[in-house]
């Protein structure tokens, strides 16, 4: 398993796009971690932005375990142990890959901010410890997720499209219920002080982690399907 795993790390520059792909993955990184919080400053000390922040791997994970997937989906072995070991190694550097991501834009940002501020944020640590446990709960379920969309896929473009169709219709709900007046909504407020949203981060990693497995054992069962997917 872990040998699988640093083997599809290895291949991360070209699952992402060469030379060109990686720049962008930089440049991204850069106006995320440094030029936004040296622009915005203590603004991006808020939960909501924080989140968006850890909730970077959905963004970064899709594209590139669509070409590890379904541009590698030919190579896959015939063994059902080995097909096995093949689609966690994918799994594992996908999420690998989308949560060293947030972790380094938050590292970024943290020193962003105090070159701006003068000082360090005041951010308490539990409440750092459920953002890396959220983003990590995050990345494991966006490669999951994204594994199982690409094995069924007709080829890595077509897997690509319709993860940013998913993306955008999630996006769409999330904003319509946040624009709503309902009463029940103040239930689930996403809590500020650091134990509390220990907690919280300590359920939505369950919650995903479950999901996760399943969405692996799809993206298994697919891989030991014996249709033909023709590339039309």
């Amino acid at each position: 398993m872990a040998e699988n795993v640093l083997w599809e790390l290895t291949k991360l520059p070209r699952h992402m796009g060469g030379s060109a792909g990686v720049a962008l993955y930089l440049l991204g990184l850069t106006v995320l971690g440094i030029v936004a919080p040296l622009y915005f400053g203590y603004a991006l000390i808020e939960v909501r932005v924080l989140l968006l922040y850890a909730a970077l791997p959905l963004l970064l994970t899709p594209p590139v375990m669509a070409e590890s997937v379904a541009g590698e989906r030919e190579l896959k072995p015939h063994g059902t142990r080995e097909r096995m070991q093949w689609i966690n190694g994918k799994i594992g550097a996908g999420a690998i890959y989308g949560w060293a991501s947030a972790v380094i834009v938050l590292v970024l940002l943290y020193g962003a901010l105090r070159l701006s501020l003068g000082h360090f944020a005041d951010i308490p640590p539990l409440f750092l410890a459920g953002l890396l446990l959220v983003s990590l709960a995050l990345s494991l379920f966006a490669a999951s997720l994204s594994a199982a969309v690409a094995m069924s896929a007709r080829s890595a473009k077509a897997a690509k499209r319709t993860m940013r169709q998913g993306l955008l219709l999630l996006l769409i709900i999330l904003l319509f219920v946040s624009r709503q007046p309902w009463a029940w909504t103040r239930r689930f407020a996403i809590p500020e002080t650091g134990p509390a949203f220990l907690e919280l981060a300590v359920v939505i990693a369950i919650v995903l982690g479950s999901f996760s497995v399943g969405l692996a054992r799809l993206a298994l069962h697919s891989a030991e399907a014996t249709e033909i997917h023709l590339n039309l």
